[in-house]
């Protein structure tokens, strides 16, 4: 199998561009005068991830009492759901919250690094740049806390159901009285939200559409920010110019770079000849460096990205990917 895998490297090597020969400091950079406004913007947003992220890890749901409410409906076990889920459906709506204000973030740090020349706005503004770097880090993080808890849109699904019952009554909850957290718009739009296997990852999606669409912001400006930002984050690992949590912390934002591109190029994918993305040299870096991490990391690559299995996807890549 190494030996095959060598070969078929070599093969799809060939295929794509290398990764641009450039770092900066993703470690503590600190930021310039011109790049202090964003800078201070971006980290007001991002304060609330790593609570997002801890609140996410620790949320366990409310299957047991949910359970107990459907299977053996009376006051006192509809009393005792509600009282479960209320504060569980305000952590999912701060989720949510988060997302649209990351949905108005990301945006505007392409703008400002697609301004001129993006390499060079890139080596000129490292804090600015590790901002970005720190929203697509906790977008990975999120999206897989997410997909392994299906308490979430478990939960979310028996409010959903429940909304109709709460009207019956008024607006009011016939066990407890309280009105319902949720209303039903915010509900249509949380339920599309959690209905997506990465739903971080579709908000940004989604905002890159509207930034081409809206703001001038040519797919070709996207695309290279997002493999110029994938190749910092290769030399930074590949170069040994960070170590122990931060190999993660570049992996992970690699790969989000990767499922961006591929879900946001218009014409080809980050697979086909002429990617600004390498994929066969991204592949060799997280599976030598991205220990227990590697197969989480290339699951992301092989069932995020929308064009891996297309016919014109070169064959050598697929099954590089795909071993």
């Amino acid at each position: 199998m190494g030996a095959f895998l060598c070969i078929v490297s070599e093969s799809a090597d060939s295929l794509q561009q290398p990764p641009p020969e450039f770092s900066i400091d993703l470690k503590d950079p600190r930021p310039a005068p011109e790049e202090e406004q964003l800078y201070k913007f971006i980290s007001q947003v991002l304060q609330v991830s790593d609570v997002n992220l801890d609140t996410l890890r620790r949320y366990k749901g409310c299957g047991e009492t949910i359970r107990a409410a459907i299977s053996k409906p009376s006051p006192e076990t509809e009393q005792a759901a509600w009282a479960e889920l209320g504060p569980a459906i305000l952590q999912l709506k701060g989720f949510y919250d988060h997302s649209i204000q990351l949905g108005d973030a990301f945006p505007r740090l392409l703008e400002f690094f697609g301004t001129g020349d993006i390499q060079k706005n890139l080596e000129s503004n490292p804090a600015t740049a590790k901002k970005m770097a720190d929203l697509l880090h906790f977008v990975s993080q999120f999206d897989e806390l997410k997909m392994n808890n299906s308490n979430l849109q478990n939960d979310f699904s028996f409010y959903r159901r429940s909304l109709q019952k709460v009207r019956m009554h008024g607006g009011k909850n016939s066990a407890t009285g309280p009105n319902m957290v949720v209303d039903d718009v915010m509900a249509n739009n949380m339920s599309m939200f959690y209905a997506q296997a990465s739903p971080m990852a579709r908000v940004i999606i989604d905002c890159c559409v509207y930034q081409k669409s809206q703001k001038g912001m040519t797919n070709d400006k996207i695309l290279q920010s997002l493999s110029l930002l994938s190749a910092v984050c290769y030399n930074s690992v590949r170069k040994n110019l960070v170590q122990g949590k931060m190999v993660e912390y570049c992996l992970r934002v690699l790969v989000m770079c990767v499922v961006l591109y591929d879900n946001i190029c218009t014409s080809g994918s980050v697979f086909m000849r002429g990617s600004r993305i390498n994929i066969p040299a991204y592949v060799k870096l997280i599976h030598s460096t991205g220990g227990p991490l590697s197969n989480t990391l290339m699951n992301s690559m092989r069932y995020s990205t929308i064009h891996l299995n297309d016919d014109n996807t070169p064959e050598s890549i697929r099954n590089l990917v795909m071993s």
